[in-house]
């Protein structure tokens, strides 16, 4: 079956992307050794899903690493927790054992696809969406458990097309110190890599007139030299790139204001990018809104 639909608009300016529903291969656990059963990807329209594991095993009362590997299509998006202009962020439902604990998502630096005038913020290429995985102190050793999650996702270039996926994954549980997975390194390695940094510095958030402007302060501050600017929250700001300059020892960074915008809550989440020699950083801090704004009538 097809679904066409609106993925997004944004005041006078409108897009319409086309929306159809793919078809997934599903995921399948084969043995490997007698170990654990490792998962196939799941080949969909545009993108690859996978469920890997940072090690081969778990251990009871730690917590390890799992993620969910995206590889796009040359041109192909998916999505951030805050899509921006239109878009879905990933999500993951999963099935576990008594007692695991899967974490929400640790998000990685997201990119700006300006997709006909409107901006979306998301990942291409190769990304992988890590996971913690809680273990209980009570998980007996010498057992082996059965991960499973659904994920849900729109891949987007400018059509935008749904796709979603059964992914499982099989781990024994062992006392010993887990084993790095050797093929899963690299990603796992990029993937800390991408994750935003915390820092030291202190922002305040103000609203004047159409516009919200962050002040940063404190040591470290990047230059404005390739900077950009997210924040988590939607309806907040709009999704236009941000001016960004250094004022002495202060960095501003100002947007335009979401003509979504109500009520400002107590803080924002802001996130800032740069390109580097190791690809590209960023660093994440919490902002404090100056004073609430009362809704517009």
């Amino acid at each position: 079956m097809t679904m066409i639909g609106r993925c997004g608009a944004r005041g006078a300016q409108v897009l319409v992307f086309v929306c159809t529903a793919s078809l997934m291969a599903g995921a399948d656990a084969q043995e490997r050794g007698a170990e654990r059963a490792p998962a196939r990807p799941s080949a969909a329209e545009h993108v690859s899903v996978e469920l890997i594991s940072e090690h081969t095993s778990l251990v009871p009362g730690q917590s390890l690493q799992l993620g969910l590997l995206l590889r796009h299509e040359p041109h192909w998006h998916t999505y951030w927790i805050n899509p921006g202009d239109s878009g879905l962020p990933t999500t993951l439902t999963w099935t576990l054992p008594p007692g695991l604990k899967a974490q929400d998502i640790d998000w990685p630096l997201p990119k700006r696809f300006d997709v006909g005038g409107l901006y979306n913020f998301g990942y291409d290429g190769e990304v992988v969406l890590p996971i913690a995985l809680s273990v209980p102190s009570d998980a007996q050793v010498g057992t082996s458990v059965h991960l499973a999650v659904e994920a849900k996702w729109l891949v987007c270039r400018e059509e935008c097309i749904p796709g979603k996926a059964s992914l499982t994954l099989d781990l024994p549980i062992v006392s010993e110190a887990p084993k790095p997975d050797a093929r899963w390194t690299m990603q796992f390695a990029r993937a800390r890599l991408a994750q935003p940094q915390a820092t030291a510095w202190k922002g305040e958030t103000r609203i004047d007139g159409d516009r919200v402007a962050i002040t940063l302060r404190g040591p470290g501050l990047p230059d404005v030299e390739g900077l950009d600017a997210f924040v988590e929250e939607r309806k907040l700001v709009d999704n236009k790139p941000p001016h960004i300059r250094l004022d002495g020892e202060t960095l501003i960074v100002d947007f335009a204001k979401s003509e979504y915008f109500g009520t400002s809550p107590e803080t924002l989440n802001l996130v800032l990018t740069q390109p580097s020699a190791a690809g590209v950083r960023g660093w994440r801090l919490q902002v404090p809104f100056s004073a609430a704004t009362p809704a517009a009538p």
